[in-house]
């Protein structure tokens, strides 16, 4: 996927440096849940050993 056309807003960044695989699939659904609330979607997901970024875009029009 190119993210080329895609327009960044924001980033959330979860820290996962102490926690176990079912604590960070619950800190990212969370996360997921709040933004399509929103209406914002994720465009990209950057991983590292201590931290997850969530790179978001524009609002979807309604």
């Amino acid at each position: 996927m190119s993210l080329n056309s895609q327009k960044v807003i924001g980033i959330r960044v979860l820290d996962i440096a102490e926690e176990g695989a079912t604590a960070i699939e619950n800190m990212v659904n969370k996360v997921i849940q709040e933004l399509d609330k929103q209406n914002t979607p994720i465009i990209d997901l950057q991983v590292t050993e201590t931290n997850c970024f969530l790179i978001l875009g524009e609002k979807k029009s309604d």
